[in-house]
């Protein structure tokens, strides 16, 4: 499915993830997927939630800068090969992928999943991939 990732400008200091997190978890808004990386004075914190518009009142509310795009949310199976059969798919339609970041899971069989965050030009065409080697 298409969600909203927001990129969020955060200081590299100790304690600044841990408070918008708390922030989030106070007003009961899920992360579905979150990936953190660093500079020298900013954190890049690329995240999609469950309540998007929530999600915007919470940052705009404690002064957190931030940009928007539009993503693919793939629910995977926890089994070797998940992510390598889509990205394969997109890669035989010439699809260029612009990052993957995935959440884990701990579960052992087919009916538990992970999700991949996928940002590519086309979102459709990751959508159609993912649908294709689900349904196999």
């Amino acid at each position: 499915m298409i969600k909203t990732q927001f990129t969020l400008y955060v200081e590299n200091k100790p304690g600044a993830l841990a408070a918008i997190t708390g922030k989030l978890a106070a007003k009961k808004i899920n992360i579905d997927g979150i990936s953190v990386s660093e500079s020298t004075d900013v954190g890049l914190v690329q995240v999609v939630v469950d309540h998007a518009d929530a999600m915007r009142k919470v940052l705009s509310g404690i002064g957190v800068p931030f940009t928007v795009q539009d993503v693919a949310l793939l629910t995977l199976r926890n089994k070797p090969g998940a992510l390598s059969d889509v990205v394969s798919k997109l890669a035989a339609a010439r699809v260029n992928v612009n990052y993957v970041y995935a959440t884990g899971c701990t579960c052992a069989n087919d009916h538990c999943g992970c999700y991949a965050i996928i940002s590519a030009p086309d979102l459709q065409a990751v959508e159609k991939a993912w649908k294709t080697v689900n349904n196999r």
